[in-house]
């Protein structure tokens, strides 16, 4: 008597199947990434035990008289062995490492990689067209600065600063103080080669940008130690905007400002309590230690400290006067903070 075949019998040996093949796959796959991976390091070796000593040895010297032939595939190589060179390069090493990128067409190829490559392409592109100085790549890279991408975007701001800082600077500091996403630190240190450039920009901004962009442009001003005229410092201190009030405070070095800080050191604003304290302590007269005093007692921990921090680093105030004012205190948490304050300051 004939018996059907079992079908789930079937289907377990069509799931078994299917398995084995997927594992043959994964494991051809997993064989492929493998040598692939293999190759681009070979790949790389090679680019690098020719390339290496001739762009070392350009640091020092001219350029050789004739470069090797550079396939497509290594552009990429190029590139970060290129960029990271000219980091440090001055002088003719700068000027020699120039030489051979535009030698092998690097200008042209990048140009291309800006457009049309992927984003680690277009940031090693950025890069070299900035250290190039290639003006062509103008237009693409203030394309760039509008990218979502904020790491993009700064790279091709500080490209554009490389290549022409009159013309960024005129054109892209509205930009630059509206990007918030651009960490301020990073925009002072791009800035700082060229901040000639930037100086009037900068300074008009404090009175022309939105309030919403006023403070970072203090920021800036103070990380690049700009000096804003007394009247304009004066004018921000009598702001509502906490955020401006506080920016000023962090540039206030003139002492005819003092009338205008001493008002701040009962802020609503912690932050402002504690600026206020810090400009005391950079330009403070003799009187300001009985109005630093109470914000030793401030509920801020922050404010407590940058007041203490200010009293031991006034010049006027002596060692012994500031053991002194610490036995005298009554407030167990004023006492500690100025406590800690002497001890950091004299501790050598």
């Amino acid at each position: 008597m004939f018996n059907p075949p079992d079908p789930f019998f079937s289907y377990a040996v069509l799931i078994d199947a299917i398995a084995l093949i997927l594992t043959l796959l994964l494991i051809l796959a997993a064989i492929y990434l493998r040598m692939a991976l293999n190759r681009r390091v070979q790949q790389e070796r090679d680019f690098f035990a020719v390339w290496r000593p001739l762009m070392l040895s350009s640091l020092d010297s001219s350029v050789w008289a004739a470069l090797p032939s550079l396939a497509s595939s290594d552009r990429m190589y190029f590139l970060k062995l290129w960029n990271d060179l000219m980091r440090s390069a001055t002088g003719n090493a700068s000027g020699n490492l120039i030489r051979i990128a535009l030698g092998v067409g690097a200008d042209r190829f990048s140009r291309r990689m800006l457009r049309h490559g992927s984003r680690a392409e277009c940031l090693l592109a950025t890069i070299a067209l900035g250290y190039l100085r290639d003006h062509s790549a103008r237009d693409a890279l203030v394309t760039q600065t509008m990218a979502a991408d904020s790491v993009t975007s700064l790279h091709a701001f500080h490209a554009l600063v490389r290549i022409d800082a009159d013309t960024a600077a005129s054109e892209l500091t509205p930009l630059m103080l509206a990007r918030e996403d651009w960490p301020v630190a990073q925009v002072a240190s791009i800035l700082q080669p060229s901040q000639s450039a930037f100086m009037l920009p900068l300074l008009e901004a404090t009175a022309e940008i939105r309030a919403t962009h006023l403070a970072r442009t203090l920021r800036l001003i103070e990380a690049l130690h700009l000096t804003l005229p007394h009247a304009t410092i004066a004018s921000l201190l009598q702001q509502e905007n906490p955020q401006t009030v506080i920016g000023a405070l962090r540039i206030a070095n003139d002492v005819g400002l003092l009338p205008l800080i001493r008002q701040h050191l009962h802020h609503p604003d912690w932050r402002a309590r504690l600026q206020s304290a810090r400009a005391l302590g950079r330009i403070g007269e003799y009187t300001d230690v009985n109005r630093l005093v109470p914000l030793l007692a401030d509920k801020e921990w922050w404010v407590r400290y940058r007041s203490a921090q200010a009293l031991v680093g006034m010049s006027f105030f002596s060692l012994t006067e500031a053991e002194m004012l610490r036995t005298n205190l009554s407030d167990r948490f004023a006492r500690d903070m100025l406590a800690q304050a002497i001890a950091e300051r004299y501790a050598s």
